[in-house]
């Protein structure tokens, strides 16, 4: 039977931190993935996403400025941009695995489950280890509709060498409404289905409004309050019948794609036979990250309970739970953490909504304005861009900024950065910026 100091589920960026930060502490350490080495975000997330979006976001902002200093005939080349964003990830899997293998690191591959609290089996080979990680990272939540099994999901998103004439996301959010602008700007029928009656829920409902606008200026059609029942598949075309309160509804498709939602990625593991307690937001952890009922067994990243499905927090909590694993006792202390909607325009928050201010029974005043006839936007003739700053009246610091922008995902970096400082919004208005940035905005905000 072989014996680790630490073994780790998942290869992503907290699985990976983990590892390397206890093999160079000296201890003994396995890894383990059930798919290809690397993890999610950078084979089937945030990083072939982007550089799709790169040639989408070009292709924009020649036909905006077309008139303007711009001529002749622009096109988007969807199989090349599909292709640059292959060449990228191509290589993630053993790059990754040969670092971990570099340093010492045991690499496996396959489904390890637990069968005590001290051991796993792979291949019907017992594994036991002293202390065990959990980063498997999130999954497509499962609708478990008729016909589901017919709905793609976000990792096909990257191989779809030929854009469609038809396609429907169900559900808008922050996967969905991506993927579902890239694909309209390609030239296909977009349809989104959400279940809510806004798009992207958890974003505040005012800046989520100009990515609902920008979205329906490329004729993308939202139907909001409405719930998929089933996928049929007739020929090469698929049916996707819908509720409404009005009654049932269908649509034909050629591809239809479940961006519902994202889930904990642990079910694999027979987490309760090491008595291991989960929710709906994953392992339930304290604030050193250790499981609350097995102290040896520890989670981070998006399976964490305590986590957001974002990669600089997984990075964060990866850290802390090497430094416990090295007699570093540390608790997780994480500032306000922004958080980017990649449409165009972008749809960046950071901090409370103003609903959640209004739950929370606080005393606050927003600041808002829908500024697209600000001279940023207007430089690159844009059409959209709005912003929402809920402030602390007795304190006068910002408690939630939001931002729907061409550039909104780096304003909100410096909304971080005053949160972080404990800074008014007042003396963040103040601060000198280069004009005229995008960040100098901040001032007449």
């Amino acid at each position: 039977m072989e014996k680790y100091d630490v073994f780790v589920f998942g290869t992503g960026t907290a699985g990976k931190l983990v590892a390397t930060s206890c093999k160079e502490a000296g201890m003994s350490v396995a890894i383990i993935d059930n798919r290809e080495y690397g993890g999610t975000c950078s084979q089937r997330g945030c990083d072939p996403k982007k550089l799709i979006l790169a040639s989408i976001e070009a292709f924009e902002f020649a036909q905006n400025m077309k008139g303007d200093g711009i001529a002749g005939e622009t096109q988007l080349d969807w199989k090349a941009a599909i292709n640059y964003a292959k060449r990228y990830t191509e290589n993630v899997p053993d790059r990754t695995k040969n670092l971990l293998q570099e340093k010492g690191i045991t690499c496996l591959h396959g489904e390890a489950k637990f069968i005590d609290s001290n051991t796993v089996v792979l291949d019907n080979e017992k594994i036991q280890a002293k202390h065990f990680i959990i980063a498997t990272g999130m999954q497509p939540l499962p609708l478990g509709i008729p016909g589901d099994e017919f709905m793609l999901t976000s990792g096909d998103f990257f191989t779809l060498n030929k854009v469609p004439e038809k396609v429907v996301f169900v559900g808008a959010g922050y996967i969905g409404m991506e993927f579902g602008q890239m694909l309209a700007r390609a030239g296909s029928k977009v349809t989104m289905i959400e279940k809510g009656n806004q798009v992207l829920g958890p974003f505040e409902e005012y800046t989520a409004s100009f990515i609902e606008q920008a979205s329906e200026k490329l004729e993308i059609k939202i139907i909001k309050n409405a719930q998929a029942s089933s996928v049929e598949k007739i020929d090469n075309r698929f049916i996707v019948n819908y509720a409404m309160k009005n009654g049932m509804h269908q649509i034909t498709t050629d591809c239809v794609f479940n961006t519902a939602g994202r889930v904990p990625s642990i079910k694999a593991l027979d987490l309760e036979k090491a008595n291991v307690v989960t929710d709906k937001g994953g392992v339930v952890v304290n604030e050193c990250l250790q499981s609350t009922t097995q102290s040896h067994i520890y989670a981070c990243g998006d399976v964490s309970s305590k986590n957001l499905p974002l990669t600089p927090l997984s990075g964060i909590e990866a850290s802390i739970v090497a430094k416990n694993l090295v007699g570093q006792k540390t608790e997780l202390d994480i500032p306000a953490i922004p958080s980017t909607v990649f449409t165009i325009p972008q749809c960046a928050s950071i901090g409370l909504t103003e609903k959640q201010a209004f739950k929370k029974d606080l005393k606050y005043h927003v600041i808002q304005k829908d500024s697209s006839d600000w001279f940023n936007n207007k430089r690159i003739n844009a059409s959209f861009y709005g912003y929402k700053v809920i402030i602390d009246d007795t304190t006068g610091k910002i408690l939630g900024a939001h931002i729907a922008g061409p550039e909104a995902s780096e304003q909100i970096n410096m909304f971080a950065i005053a949160m972080k400082a404990q800074m008014t919004f007042k003396d963040l208005r103040k601060t000198i910026f280069n004009y005229p940035s995008w960040g100098n905005d901040l001032r007449s905000m």
